[in-house]
């Protein structure tokens, strides 16, 4: 076949046909239903071959996720980070645009996925949403694809997924249970400094400062995750009783080693179940019998968010709120402080009374 020499073939397809045209030695197809429209898209194509931006790659999307998965993801995260972008590909992308050709992923094959999701919360729609786009901005980056398909996709709505402040009855119940419960001391510690679950598997004895009473958090989240707080006479007492070295990990396994995520969820489960208990539930077993007394909702980074809240009831500055959360944004830290409690509604009247009395 010479360049530029064009073979039509018929195909009936529905109310579609299909033709092809070969130039420069390759086939293209193209789908119209009738001779005119054929010409359009044949003349547009041309056009796009002659400024080079027809893609030639047969790359399926999996493939490309996982180049893109090592290249992009494996070196910048954490472990379990990129535990959370795998899940995200092999649970709800790949299931769905996997076996498609790069090149062929459509706007609505995109959409599909995150309609499928739209009753996760925010927060895990809007991760979701920005897999997608990474993936394929760096497709288009490379050459692979001629536009992003992710561009002007819309987000579904979801469900509300911040993580709430406890009750004061939880409070309560949490603070009794912690007093003689093992976990106790990593219970206190995430409620009273404001720690991210996994950074108390980072916490040394060597990070307390007991002249300032402050404690040192290996934060890993953002880039001002690594911080000081301050920690409570009480709390640095019950560390010190524990007469351990100051290279040692304040919190670790049966082997010595810093608890890693499984261990921090076995403590959680042995720790609410015990709350379950002084809830007035019962056990089976050393099973929880249901229902449950403890809210499905608590969960350990709820003591966090309480931290933040009591930041707020206190009347610390929020530039100084977000300091002491380790949070990248202020914005992170006014969602919470949105959060307007009684408590802190009563503490903005008293101090808007003292400086009224002053200034008259």
């Amino acid at each position: 076949m010479f360049p530029g020499i064009f073979m039509p073939i018929f195909r009936k397809d529905g109310t579609t046909m299909r033709k092809s045209f070969t130039y420069q030695g390759k086939r293209y197809y193209i789908r119209c239903k009738d001779e005119t429209e054929f010409e359009v898209k044949k003349a547009l194509l041309l056009k796009d071959i002659e400024e080079e931006k027809v893609i030639e790659s047969t790359m399926l999307v999996r493939d490309w996720a996982a180049e893109w998965l090592e290249t992009y993801k494996s070196a910048q995260c954490n472990e379990k980070t990129y535990k959370d972008y795998t899940n995200r590909l092999n649970n709800y992308i790949l299931p769905e645009i996997g076996h498609i050709r790069l090149k062929d992923v459509k706007p609505v094959h995109l959409q599909k996925i995150l309609h499928n999701v739209r009753n996760m919360s925010q927060s895990r729609i809007d991760k979701m949403y920005q897999c997608i786009c990474q993936i394929f901005t760096a497709a288009e980056n490379n050459d692979l694809v001629i536009k992003s398909p992710a561009r002007g996709l819309v987000k579904p709505k979801g469900v509300s997924g911040s993580h709430r402040a406890i009750t004061d009855y939880e409070r309560a119940m949490i603070l009794k249970v912690a007093e003689d419960h093992p976990h106790g001391l990593w219970i206190k510690i995430m409620l009273y400094c404001g720690l991210r679950p996994g950074e108390t598997s980072r916490i040394k004895i060597m990070h307390f400062d007991y002249d300032k009473e402050l404690l040192f958090i290996d934060g890993t989240k953002t880039y001002n995750a690594k911080r000081y707080v301050p920690i409570s006479p009480e709390l640095l007492q019950e560390v010190s009783l524990l007469n351990k070295d100051p290279f040692e990990y304040l919190f670790t396994n049966k082997y010595g080693m810093p608890i890693n995520e499984n261990n921090r969820k076995y403590m959680w489960k042995s720790f609410k179940k015990a709350l379950h208990v002084e809830m007035g539930g019962k056990l089976y077993y050393n099973g929880i019998v249901e229902p449950c007394r403890v809210a499905p909702d608590l969960v350990p980074y709820c003591l966090r968010h309480t931290f933040c809240t009591d930041l707020q009831d206190a009347g610390v500055p929020i530039n100084v709120a977000r300091d002491l959360m380790g949070h990248s944004d202020i914005a992170l830290t006014s969602k919470i402080y949105t959060h307007t409690t009684d408590r802190a509604i009563e503490n903005a009247a008293t101090l808007i009374n003292e400086f009224h009395k002053v200034a008259r």
